[in-house]
């Protein structure tokens, strides 16, 4: 008896614990099951927003649909990021807060990715968004990750995750699922 409810706790732990993948319009990553996501409308890109319920920490992904050499990025951080990045900003001035920024570096689907680090307090709990941005597979990606310092470090595995198995392909050129016989 007790090792059936030790196999079946075992069971429950792997469901929960293995990740969903997202895939669509040759995008696609991993994230936790236990997260949520929401498409966001853009003509020009897919929006992404990943959220964990009872948790404040966001994670979002942006991938413009047009295809960019890398060496047009410093183009498109003048176009677009730029502006997203002192969006952000905004946010924390609007809430009552004094935001500091600082360059900031990480990879995105093992792309060096450049970034930087919004960081503010409010109410006495300090916060941030880190926000980077890197060309893959031939498209500008930008990731976000808001929320306060504190819930940001418990979220670091499903962070870690979503920018590690991060993959952008031309969709003509994804293969496609084959039915099994």
């Amino acid at each position: 008896m007790r090792f059936k409810l030790l196999a079946i706790i075992i069971c429950v732990i792997a469901l929960v614990q293995t990740p969903k993948t997202y895939t669509k319009n040759g995008l696609s990553f991993d994230y936790p099951a236990d997260w949520t996501l929401q498409e966001g409308l853009n003509p020009d890109a897919q929006q992404l927003t990943l959220a964990k319920a009872n948790s404040d920490v966001q994670i979002s992904v942006f991938v413009h649909k047009g295809r960019i050499a890398a060496e047009k990025l410093p183009d498109a951080k003048k176009a677009f990021i730029d502006s997203y990045i002192r969006g952000m900003a905004d946010q924390f001035v609007q809430m009552g807060a004094k935001p500091q920024q600082a360059p900031d570096s990480s990879e995105i689907g093992g792309v060096k990715a450049e970034g930087v680090k919004i960081s503010a307090s409010l109410s006495g709990e300090t916060g941030s968004a880190r926000i980077y941005w890197a060309v893959v597979g031939q498209h500008v990606v930008v990731l976000t990750l808001f929320g306060p310092d504190k819930q940001l470090n418990q979220n670091a595995p499903a962070w870690d995750l979503i920018r590690n198995s991060l993959k952008v392909v031309d969709p003509k050129a994804a293969p496609s699922p084959k039915a099994s016989p």
